[in-house]
């Protein structure tokens, strides 16, 4: 067997576990596409592979997907789940029933070919929970949030933006605005990161990436959320560019390009790269708002560390907060949770450490963290985001423009 021959295989051994997995917790429909795709690949596996044992093999395993695949698929031919599907008797079959939300059986496909890799959800992240960074929270509401709560405002010319760009260094809260940003409008929120997207076999990338866009609309509003963009859309032609990554870039831009949105069911991508000089120019342009997401300020610093050591017993005043974020100069806001992690750990770890913890019905008493704590950890956790690389994200933004 060749090395082709048995990443195939493997593949589909693969497929075939996951399928299995989600039939066991009942989640049928999805576990019906994973077996049809098991036998798929088989079938591909046994037009390469002419060992008669292994070809005997195959066929039983395709012939035992495909039954269990159909017995989900009758199964599922009763009364559909109320969560996507609410078909009414005036509804035409496999249309969409927009008052009650139902989907066809095509589309509840393409719900489920997403569902296994992109993450949908209604986060709970408020504005509040991110200290700081004002001016960009702003800027969120005025490009995210108004166009869906208040529709009626973005009449003619005035018209939402239908994609936004989220750069500057790693660790600011680009995802936590992301999500603030959906829960503050009610939209829904699709995470979708570098790994999601791309895959090695062929075609796959693009139909997940159509798929994706397809959902989008059809849970609108929605807003489409892409982590780490500049892995997916680097610059063409540099490189060891291979054509499936070049097909992806342009499913991708096309997708993006062809956006359709409406007043009652918009739909946005926000993108957000911690390397913008990286993104092709053609994607660059796609993004027609583009917002840097700077380092935290005194202030901000100062209220990182009261949401991370929020419920947790403290000697700190307000003034020992004010002390930390002079410190703290140039740290990032996931830097400052690191040192209030570890920072929250040291009265457990001197307990531990002391023996007092082996004794499982011997009540204990953890001391109160103070500002000695934090002094001493700050000696040994520095900040990740050099001057060097703050200047380069300052010139890009000067060079682009931070619209």
């Amino acid at each position: 067997m060749s090395s082709v021959d048995s990443k195939l295989y493997q593949y589909a051994v693969q497929t075939a576990k996951e399928a299995v997995a989600l039939d066991n917790q009942g989640k049928y429909r999805q576990a019906m596409n994973k077996y049809y795709r098991a036998a798929e690949i088989l079938m591909q596996f046994m037009q390469y592979n002419k060992n008669p044992q292994m070809r005997k093999l195959c066929q039983r395993n395709i012939e035992e997907y495909v039954d269990r695949a159909k017995i989900l698929k009758s199964h599922l031919g009763g009364p559909r789940s109320a969560r996507y599907i609410t078909k009414s008797s005036e509804s035409k079959a496999g249309a969409v029933d927009s008052e009650s939300g139902a989907v066809s059986s095509e589309e509840q496909e393409l719900i489920d070919t997403i569902s296994g890799t992109i993450i949908t959800e209604s986060p709970n992240i408020k504005w509040d929970d991110i200290a700081g960074l004002e001016n960009v929270k702003q800027a969120l509401r005025e490009a995210i949030v108004l166009p869906i709560a208040k529709p009626q405002l973005f009449t003619g010319a005035r018209k939402p933006w239908a994609g936004i760009l989220l750069f500057g260094p790693p660790g600011c809260g680009k995802t936590l605005l992301a999500k603030a940003a959906a829960t503050e409008c009610k939209a829904t929120f699709f995470s979708a990161s570098s790994a999601d997207l791309l895959s090695k076999w062929l075609g796959e990338s693009e139909k997940l990436i159509s798929s994706l866009f397809k959902v989008a609309r059809l849970k609108a509003p929605s807003l489409i959320f892409m982590d780490e963009i500049d892995s997916v859309a680097t610059k063409r032609g540099e490189g060891a560019e291979s054509g499936g990554e070049r097909r992806v870039k342009t499913q991708l831009l096309s997708e993006i390009q062809g956006l359709k949105s409406t007043h009652d069911k918009p739909l946005l991508v926000l993108g957000a790269t911690n390397r913008p000089w990286d993104i092709d120019n053609a994607m660059l342009s796609r993004f027609e708002k583009r917002v840097q997401v700077p380092l935290p300020d005194l202030k901000a610093r100062a209220g990182i560390f009261k949401i991370h050591t929020e419920g947790v017993d403290s000697a700190l005043t307000d003034e020992d907060f004010v002390e930390l974020a002079v410190r703290t100069e140039g740290y990032s806001g996931r830097d400052i949770a690191n040192i209030c992690r570890e920072v929250i750990m040291l009265p457990v770890r001197e307990l531990d450490m002391s023996g007092l913890l082996e004794d499982s019905n011997k009540e204990v008493i953890i001391r109160d963290i103070d500002l000695k704590d934090f002094k001493k950890t700050l000696k040994k956790v520095k900040p990740m985001t050099n001057k060097a690389l703050l200047k380069q994200y300052n010139d890009w933004a000067e060079e682009f423009g931070e619209i």
